[in-house]
């Protein structure tokens, strides 16, 4: 642990900052396609996914051979609404975070492209019957 102290105003402050070795956060709207590089999104628009939330994102890591623990209940500091969290993903190769996020899209568009595929597959059935006349 390090322990950061500044001095404000006469005043020395001092706090500790939990260093995580090894480990990189993951908000969700880094992956976000729908949001702006303003609004938080690290990686190009066209390897994003829309509407990326956590179980995704786990799903992602997954594919992509990524060791991750989902953490809930918090909210990403740019954003305006709650989405419920962030991933912290093992980096033991220690990769740089922009290399980390290029893998995690690719297994996040994997996991989107069998999250469509199922629903076309449980959508498709026999369908409505007509009637001769």
């Amino acid at each position: 642990m390090n322990v950061v102290t500044r001095i404000v105003y006469d005043t020395e402050v001092s706090w500790t900052m939990r260093q995580k070795k090894g480990k990189v956060i993951i908000w969700p709207e880094y992956l976000d396609s729908e949001l702006s590089r303003s609004e938080g999104r690290r990686i190009p628009k066209n390897l994003g996914a829309p509407d990326v939330d956590l179980k995704i994102l786990r799903e992602g890591a997954a594919l992509a051979n990524l060791d991750a623990q989902v953490e809930t209940g918090k909210t990403y500091p740019r954003g305006h609404e709650e989405r419920g969290g962030y991933l912290i993903v093992e980096n033991p190769d220690s990769h740089k975070k922009g290399r980390l996020l290029l893998m995690l899209a690719k297994g996040v568009r994997r996991a989107v492209a069998e999250r469509i595929k199922a629903k076309k597959e449980s959508a498709k059935g026999k369908g409505r019957r007509r009637r001769r006349r």
